[in-house]
């Protein structure tokens, strides 16, 4: 089992948002890993994006087998987090490997968001993934 401190969780999800503020102009393919990329990096969804990073990453810790999905993390987030931002940042941590789909499918809970019923995706977190990206560039003063 590999423990990962949570301050890399933290630099993670701060590099997904530095990496989605760089992201170069989509193709028809990619609107919605655009559309996530513009969400996850607006300066004042950082905190939203942090606290869901938080919550998914946990919940995927406390599992045996590392496995997360919805239904046990949603309840967990806090209410000022606004659902679109929540779709859109687990796409960005997708998009990183950090949460990689299993293949397997459970039935979302979610009557409120009104998605009582459909599958929704069961995920495994790679913290492999943390290691395998490349330093970020610090800026340099002068």
């Amino acid at each position: 089992m590999t423990v990962v401190p949570f301050a890399e969780l933290v630099k993670l999800a701060k590099a997904t948002i530095a990496e989605a503020a760089t992201a170069s102009s989509a193709g028809t393919g990619e609107t919605a890993a655009t559309i996530a990329a513009l969400l996850t990096a607006e300066p004042r969804n950082e905190a939203p994006v942090l606290a869901i990073v938080t919550v998914v990453v946990r919940d995927a810790l406390a599992d045996p087998m590392r496995e997360t999905f919805a239904n046990r993390w949603r309840p967990l987030l806090p209410p000022w987090v606004q659902p679109q931002l929540v779709g859109a940042t687990v796409n960005r941590l997708r998009a990183a490997g950090l949460l990689v789909p299993t293949g397997r499918y459970v039935r979302s809970t979610d009557t409120a968001g009104r998605n009582g019923g459909k599958l929704q995706p069961v995920y495994a977190l790679d913290a492999a993934a943390l290691h395998d990206r490349p330093p970020t560039e610090q800026p340099t003063s002068g």
